[in-house]
């Protein structure tokens, strides 16, 4: 008698989500309420799209409706009607004219659209209609309420000293402490707190981190060395960064520019609401608060970011930049990246890639003529011809980038490499460097264990 019941009844899918907001939103409420609603109105639910743990402000990462929209709109279902819980849970969408738009494709292909928890039939008529929009309307605004409530909240605890997210650089750790500010322990990378009323507090690292951080600023302030020269330096010392990888360029100047190094905690540089894009703040809205004993002095700090300003190109015009090079010829009769990068008071070889789209271009505009033998473009390269000049760039800089790949005379453009290899990361793991977090920590951890 079941099965005939079953067979009698319209074949329906049912669409389940939950994010975080409320247990009522559960799965398995909602599988239940759904249930008791097909019950009631002679529906047999006959597949489950779901998305657990899915914001609903946009249609990325929700598989599960994804797929939905797919099968509807490719005929490839067997169902005539989707039960949802709530307009809601079809989506939190700040256009509102979005979650319209998905359920008229539905309608478009002559699947039916229920909502199994609304008071209200999803009829059509000019009531449901206005309904329907009004709570669209109420659910976005939902989310800008809730987005604007977080964010207090956030600025309010970074007021207070307390993390926020976000990596932490080399020399600095995190302790975990309860709601009364009284230590429990040190987070170990990759671990979060497991209570809601536990906080996360700023300390510095170990003594011979500290050791690290404050030689970075000694060989960038007082012997003016480049932060690539840097990262060269303690790589062929064999010196961990972070976790145990290597050191590049933008660790180095994370260490250099973060504010943790003088005590202090920056919070709200940038704001992004409900996945939209971040936007940079001014000064004046960031929130500044002193958080732990500094690493370095205040005065080496500053001397530091001068440094930087001055490197990176940002106190210097285009003309002022070309000036010092022609300058730096002369002295030198020429120019390489490394003259470039050891040179008192030019910026860095990096930043004349960056303004002028490579070292070719900066030379050019001096009117310093390289001298290659055959034009790196038309060369013809073997596999390992391309792999080696990976491998030397690495020795040379301690990481590899396309900059540097497009800056390096004697190696063709990261094309070939792409062209040749399928991908710029398949070409770095042909050539043995690691390509994950995962092979970076292995590697570091290997290179330990042959010292010991």
């Amino acid at each position: 008698m079941t099965e005939l019941s079953n067979v009698l009844r319209i074949p329906a899918a049912q669409y389940i989500r939950m994010s975080t907001e409320h247990q009522r939103y559960s799965l398995e409420n909602q599988v239940t309420a759904i249930a008791e609603y097909a019950e009631a109105r002679g529906y047999a639910v006959v597949q489950t799209y779901a998305d657990a743990g899915r914001s609903g402000l946009s249609l990325k990462g929700r598989d599960g409706l994804k797929q939905l929209l797919s099968d509807v709109v490719t005929g490839q279902r067997s169902y005539s009607a989707i039960l949802v819980l709530d307009v809601s849970r079809w989506g939190r969408f700040q256009d509102t004219d979005q979650s319209a738009h998905y359920e008229f494709l539905c309608r478009e292909a002559g699947v039916a659209v229920e909502y199994c928890g609304e008071p209200f039939e999803n009829d059509g008529s000019m009531v449901s209609t206005i309904v329907k929009n009004l709570k669209r309307v109420m659910a976005g605004e939902y989310s800008r309420e809730l987005s604007e409530k977080v964010s207090r909240a956030q600025k309010q605890q970074a007021r207070l000293g307390f993390k926020q997210g976000g990596q932490i650089p080399y020399g600095i750790r995190r302790l975990l402490v309860s709601k009364d500010r009284q230590p429990r322990f040190v987070l170990g990378f990759g671990e979060q707190k497991g209570l809601s009323t536990d906080r996360v507090v700023f300390v510095p690292g170990p003594i011979d981190e500290l050791r690290v951080v404050r030689r970075i600023f000694r060989m960038f302030v007082e012997q003016n060395q480049s932060m690539s020269s840097i990262a060269r330096e303690l790589n062929g010392r064999d010196i961990p960064s972070t976790n145990g990888g290597t050191w590049t360029f933008a660790r180095v100047r994370t260490v250099l520019t973060s504010e943790l190094m003088v005590g202090y905690y920056v919070y709200n540089r940038k704001t992004q609401r409900m996945r939209g894009p971040a936007k940079r703040n001014p000064p004046a809205l960031w929130i500044r608060t002193r958080v732990m004993q500094p690493i370095v002095g205040a005065r080496q700090f500053a001397r530091a970011q001068q440094q930087i300003g001055r490197r990176t190109g940002y106190a210097f015009s285009k003309q002022d930049m070309i000036d010092r090079l022609e300058r730096l010829l002369r002295e030198k009769g020429k120019l390489s990246s490394v003259i470039i990068d050891y040179c008192q008071y030019t910026p860095c070889c990096r930043t004349y890639v960056e303004h002028f789209g490579g070292l070719r271009a900066a030379y050019a505009a001096v009117g310093y003529e390289c001298r290659w033998r055959v034009p790196k473009r038309k060369r013809n390269y073997s596999d390992d011809q391309l792999l080696d000049g990976i491998r030397r760039l690495h020795a040379t800089f301690g990481y590899v980038t396309i900059a540097l790949i497009e800056a390096d005379p004697d190696l063709p453009t990261h094309q070939m490499f792409t062209d040749r290899f399928g991908s710029m990361i398949r070409a770095y793991g042909l050539a043995g460097f690691p390509i994950t977090k995962r092979e970076a920590i292995s590697a570091a951890q290997k290179r330990a264990a042959s010292r010991h």
